[in-house]
């Protein structure tokens, strides 16, 4: 039997194995399931990945630098700036592609460890004598959806709790978890006062609060860039909203004189707002267009109260803006969207659009369809495209009997709200809009919005008739 050296991995351990393997007449059977497992070729790759880590490990590389990413931005930023040829037409093109910048994201992500979490402090007040596990393990399945759970930390006890669950959310889904508290139906204040009754977003103290409630349909943008709430509260308060008699009444449909027009030379590029359903993930369909040709498209920088972070550069990711700042052009109405994430205040600004718009290039916001009132002027001449993806009602296969109809299967909860969003924004705002995708997935969706980019300043649209006095 050949004899392995100290050097071999485990990899071709398994191969000398499954070569050494003899019939035998009493485990016919065994021999036949081991030969099958080692000759599987998803072990053998497995057992390859293991040898490469194990080799990280031992060699312990350390990254030669933090921040790919600007590092890359300030190369194209210099060859943009620059007459390129040859390698260096090649070098932009490649630093562009969305794959390349996920690879580097990643490196700056491995390299600055942001994956590992970060835990608050333990409590000085620890009952040492409490009998409960100091540590609990949660399973909860959900795929790519939000997990529709508030978990807060309270600071008499030091303990861990839930604050609020979303009603068929995957946190609700998930059922309730032993030994963890979680509001029921009627969730309570942290102080004890019960919530059952007040206005979303009402101040309870207005001694220690200094601003007013929000009425119901109106929001509060924030979380990502395009600064979005929770989708399904979002539609949720927008339905409630239109019945409260506080809310503001729905606009009144009038008839809009209307003009052909057809962008000219020298004219700035029209604006293009993109308007989604839930499922519609407008963020990502507006990067890759930007990505694939930065030259001609451009995204407004969005303004944070955040501190920049090491591999940030002012102007790139964020405008970095002090909060007094920010509330003062809050204040004089110059952002067009805001919202509050973790104490840091997020906003796209009238100003950053314009700024893309000045370069000639053409500007692309995703925005709540509340903000298109506001961008319908002259100066944008927005072209409004409305995203939904697409829903579809799987057949059951038909019944062998005639006299039995084809039925379809019914949508599950989360087709059910995204065809409810969409319905919803169609009903509201569908007569604002120029165009409509449906988005199968990301590379249907971008070929679809660039067939309407290119369009867009070839041919003719009907548009308010004030626009083009």
């Amino acid at each position: 039997m050949p004899v392995l050296s100290e050097d071999s991995g485990l990899h071709e351990t398994l191969a000398l194995l499954t070569s050494q393997l003899r019939p035998d007449s009493n485990h016919k059977e065994e021999m036949g399931f081991l030969r099958d497992v080692f000759s599987e070729k998803s072990l053998s790759y497995l057992m390859k990945i293991h040898e490469k880590l194990r080799y990280y490990e031992r060699q312990s590389p350390t990254p030669v630098l933090h921040s790919a990413v600007a590092l890359a931005e300030d190369v194209m930023e210099e060859l943009q700036a620059a007459s390129v040829h040859g390698d260096e037409r090649e070098l932009l093109q490649l630093l562009s592609t969305p794959h390349l910048r996920a690879v580097l994201m990643v490196h700056d992500t491995v390299a600055q460890k942001n994956f590992d979490p970060v835990l608050p402090p333990l409590p000085d007040n620890i009952d040492e004598d409490f009998d409960e596990e100091s540590v609990k393990i949660v399973r909860l399945v959900k795929n790519k959806e939000p997990l529709g759970a508030t978990i807060r930390r309270d600071e008499h006890s030091g303990a861990v709790v839930v604050a609020r669950i979303m009603r068929g959310g995957a946190a609700d889904r998930s059922g309730p978890v032993p030994g963890i508290h979680h509001p029921k139906n009627h969730p309570s204040h942290p102080g004890g006062r019960s919530l059952k009754g007040e206005q979303d977003d009402q101040p309870c103290d207005k001694e220690t609060c200094d601003c007013e409630g929000y009425l119901k349909g109106h929001y509060v943008a924030g979380l990502r860039r395009s600064f979005r709430l929770g989708c399904r509260e979002r539609l949720g308060g927008l339905q409630e909203g239109k019945m409260s008699s506080g809310a503001e009444s729905p606009e009144l449909l009038t008839y809009e004189e209307v003009a052909r027009y057809q962008h000219q030379p020298g004219e700035l590029p029209r604006l293009v707002v993109l308007i989604g359903s839930l499922g519609a993930r407008l963020h990502e369909l507006k990067q890759k267009v930007v990505a694939e040709n930065p030259q001609h498209f451009g995204v407004a920088v969005p303004h944070t109260t955040r501190p920049r972070k090491s591999h940030e550069k002012e102007g790139v990711e964020y405008h970095f803006v002090s909060k007094q700042a920010f509330e003062a052009d809050l204040h004089h109405n110059k952002f067009l969207e805001h919202g509050e994430y973790k104490e840091n205040l997020y906003g796209t600004s009238l100003e950053a659009i314009q700024a893309v718009m000045a370069k000639n290039k053409v500007c692309l916001v995703d925005v709540e369809p509340e903000a298109l009132k506001q961008l319908r002027t002259s100066e944008f001449k927005p072209y409004i495209i409305f995203v939904k993806p697409a829903i579809q009602e799987k057949r059951k296969t038909p019944p062998m009997s005639p006299a039995c109809e084809d039925t379809a299967a019914p949508l599950d909860e989360e087709q059910q709200e995204m065809a409810a969003s969409a319905a919803f924004i169609d009903q509201h705002y569908g007569h604002l809009v120029d165009a409509v995708l449906v988005k199968e997935d990301l590379q249907g969706a971008y070929s679809q919005l660039i067939v309407v980019l290119e369009k867009l300043s070839k041919d003719t649209h009907w548009v308010p008739v004030s626009w083009v006095r």
